[in-house]
């Protein structure tokens, strides 16, 4: 829903007056910049870019299932017959010494085409000492059942395909994390330096009141005393700027470590001028939950894992069907009493034969395909429940970040009217003290009281961008979810 703030006030005043000085892109520029850094050295997302390579790789890979196989025998008999059921693989000929060689063809219709041939020496056939054979043959192997058409490679060929939009998913979530976790850190670094300019200026006024505490002490316009305070104020003050310091440069160690660069992250910008042009987009708008969730990684992840487990159970209902095959072949047979490639008739009145047959196999009990089922089934049903919690977390996620961001919105509006009192009571404090009706501690405090307000006014404006930056996020970065804000929607 859309969040507005009543007027314009003192921050729009003391930010807006600064925007002539800044090009409209600079902010978008530098965090561009630094985000298209952290994509191309974070470490995790090029594991993750590696990952879905894998995935990639393992789709192509399973082509391999069309490559030719080869095959070949060499071996004597004597007084062999073939076992009825042996598969892939006919005995030699009775009583010969004989090679053979051919080649497997699985054909996309759903069909192995087999080329062979074979050359064989007979002892004591016949008339003659030795019988030379040729053999050429064709055999097609037609499933009718198990894997028809190939539905093994269809199925795992769709199962690799999820597993790579799975990866590409994770992409996302990874993608998404850095891109918020850089953001997150970004406005953090900024509001740090801030806050140190905060203290630094705090310090200057201190430093301002010490030096002018001595002057009137000289004059004996106010008591020796009174230098005390001023000097204590002015040495917290020096602390408390050494401690702002440390955490900037904290911060942008922090958000060099998340970008994945050993290089020190400078920033460009005065922070005035970023929170100016930061917050001139601050409106948001509402986004469905449906979209919200299609649009996170995380969530997609999830709907790819989904999508394997299904076809994982169609592979496993596959392996629980009988195999059923057509199988037809033809063979030419040439005999020779001298050598072989000869075409004589001696054993047979045909060079030509043929067979058609229709195989069946079966396992005595499908308990494994069964138990595969029931677990892949199971595994559907922790996704489904894993897609249900991530629909609630995005849920709220979402409502945090719209309260977060109307809070800070609130919070930015009083501050922002209490900045203008604090200006004057110090201005008043000074002016008191300069005429011997006030104290130093009076406006030291005065002036804590001005940095304590201008600090919370930096804190404000870095909640809100933190709050909009979590709810872009949270919807999965649909960036038609904001809109530029009106005049009288700006803080």
């Amino acid at each position: 829903m859309p969040i507005t703030s009543r007027r314009a006030n003192i921050w729009r005043a003391l930010f807006l007056c600064l925007l002539p000085w800044l090009p409209a892109a600079v902010v978008a520029d530098e965090l561009a910049d630094l985000l298209g850094e952290a994509e191309r050295f974070n470490p995790g997302i090029q594991a993750a870019s590696w990952r879905v390579e894998q995935a990639l790789l393992k789709h192509q890979e399973l082509l391999e299932f069309l490559d030719p196989t080869w095959q070949g025998a060499i071996g004597k008999s004597e007084t062999i017959r073939s076992v009825p059921g042996t598969v892939a693989y006919s005995s030699l000929a009775s009583n010969s010494r004989e090679i053979q060689a051919g080649v497997q063809i699985p054909i996309p219709a759903g069909a192995y085409v087999t080329l062979g041939s074979a050359l064989r020496i007979l002892d004591d056939e016949g008339d003659s000492d030795y019988l030379y054979q040729t053999l050429y043959g064709v055999k097609v192997r037609i499933p009718l059942l198990r894997d028809r058409a190939f539905r093994n490679l269809s199925i795992s060929r769709a199962q690799a395909l999820a597993e790579y939009n799975g990866a590409v998913a994770a992409l996302l979530r990874d993608n998404q994390l850095l891109r918020r976790d850089v953001e997150l850190a970004y406005v953090s670094a900024y509001e740090t330096l801030s806050s140190y300019r905060v203290t630094q200026a705090a310090t200057e006024r201190f430093l301002a009141l010490l030096n002018e505490t001595k002057e009137l002490c000289r004059l004996k316009v106010v008591p020796d005393y009174q230098i005390n305070q001023a000097l204590l104020e002015l040495q917290i003050g020096r602390e408390d700027e050494e401690k702002a310091r440390n955490r900037l440069e904290l911060n942008l160690v922090s958000l060099a470590r998340i970008i994945g660069v050993d290089r020190a992250v400078a920033l460009s910008i005065a922070p005035e001028q970023f929170f100016a042009q930061a917050l001139q987009t601050p409106v948001l708008t509402g986004v469905p939950l449906e979209l919200a969730c299609h649009g996170r990684g995380s969530f997609l992840e999830v709907l790819n894992a989904m999508k394997v487990a299904r076809l994982q159970m169609d592979g496993a209902l596959e392996e629980s069907k009988d195999d059923v095959s057509l199988n037809f072949g033809v063979t030419w047979l040439g005999e020779g009493e001298d050598s072989f490639f000869q075409s004589k008739t001696i054993t047979t009145d045909h060079h030509l034969g043929g067979e058609v047959t229709i195989a069946w196999s079966r396992a005595l009990d499908y308990r494994g395909p069964r138990a595969r089922q029931a677990r892949f089934q199971a595994r559907v049903h922790e996704l489904t429940e894993h897609l249900r919690s991530l629909t609630v977390d995005i849920r709220a996620e979402i409502r945090n970040a719209e309260l977060n961001y109307q809070a800070a919105m609130a919070r930015l509006e009083l501050v922002n009217q209490g900045i203008a009192a604090a200006q004057d009571t110090v201005a008043a404090e000074q002016e008191r003290f300069r005429l011997g009706e006030s104290t130093s501690k009076n406006v030291t405090d005065a002036q804590k009281n001005l940095t304590t307000i201008l600090q919370r006014q930096t804190t404000a404006a870095a909640d809100l961008l933190r709050a909009r930056a979590n709810y872009l996020y949270a919807i999965g970065y649909r960036e038609e979810a904001v809109r530029p804000a009106a005049p009288d929607e700006l803080p």
